[in-house]
């Protein structure tokens, strides 16, 4: 795929991720104080399933799912300049979709709603994922994308659409609900934290609820090299290395070498085939000289 359908596949995975994290923090910003935090956690990632259901039966590329190519650079089948630069464009894609519903959203109001309590819940979630140690954001990272990608595994071996949503959604739920991180959720969730925290109404209804905070560290360089790095480098080590090496190691190391081995059988038989014609043709011509005398 060249560089320009890569990008719009890229735009419209990071899209779908946006719309279903804006979808989860909508339906569960007034959950918590009467559900408890565990099943509005239930909830949210129930909502949030949606995500990957867009992305893999409707289709697009999302840099998560994309470093199952590691199983493709192990067979050799890809080379690590053909990975780097799929994961390279595929990340820009994702990112460049989750802005344009940060616009969508900032355009819309909708954070002010129930007098910015829909805001409010929106930056809680920024704030918390920001104030993660590295090793923290990294190792949820790790979690988040083992998941996924046996998402992508299960909806791949899947025959029928129905089959294909039911296993998209379950680890998608499940990887929410353990409050695990996925970079390409949070290129929009925690921009739209920063950007709806500037709005007064927001603002205020944020430090009704948790007056200690300071606002002011939520902010580009918190979301950088708080949580987008280390969760990125979490997802990557998850579904290249735990899923894509592992199941690489698992199921395609030994069928590759069983097709190397019948590649040489097949050549053996060739020669061997050759060498027979060949006799076969002197006899033959042995056997039509002797008659011709």
């Amino acid at each position: 795929m060249d560089r320009d359908k890569i990008l719009v596949s890229g735009f419209l995975a990071g899209a779908y991720i946006a719309i279903a994290a804006q979808l989860m923090n909508m339906v569960t910003h007034d959950m918590v104080g009467i559900f408890g935090a565990g099943f509005t956690s239930f909830i949210g990632g129930s909502v949030f399933g949606i995500a990957l259901v867009l992305v893999l039966v409707a289709g697009s590329d999302l840099f998560t799912g994309n470093t199952l190519l590691s199983m493709g650079w192990l067979n050799g089948n890809l080379t690590t300049k053909q990975v780097v630069r799929n994961w390279t464009w595929v990340y820009i894609g994702n990112f460049i979709g989750a802005m344009f519903l940060l616009w969508l959203m900032y355009s819309s109001n909708l954070w002010l709603g129930h007098g910015g309590e829909v805001g409010a819940n929106a930056v809680a979630l920024a704030y918390k994922k920001t104030h993660l140690s590295f090793w923290e954001a990294f190792v949820r990272g790790v979690g988040c994308n083992w998941l996924v990608c046996l998402a992508v595994v299960i909806v791949v071996s899947a025959r029928d659409v129905a089959s294909k949503i039911i296993g998209a959604w379950f680890p998608v739920m499940a990887f929410i609900a353990s409050g695990f991180e996925h970079c390409v959720a949070n290129m929009f969730i925690i921009p739209a934290g920063i950007t709806a925290s500037s709005d007064p109404v927001v603002a205020e209804a944020v430090m009704a609820h948790h007056p200690t905070w300071d606002l002011t560290t939520l902010n580009t360089s918190s979301f950088i090299f708080g949580n987008l790095i280390p969760v990125t480098l979490g997802n990557i080590f998850s579904g290249a290395v735990l899923v894509g090496g592992v199941y690489w190691f698992l199921y395609v190391k030994e069928s590759k070498r069983e097709y190397k081995s019948l590649k040489k059988l097949e050549r053996l038989l060739h020669i061997f085939i050759e060498l027979l014609k060949a006799i076969i043709i002197k006899i033959y011509r042995s056997i039509k000289k002797l008659l011709s005398r």
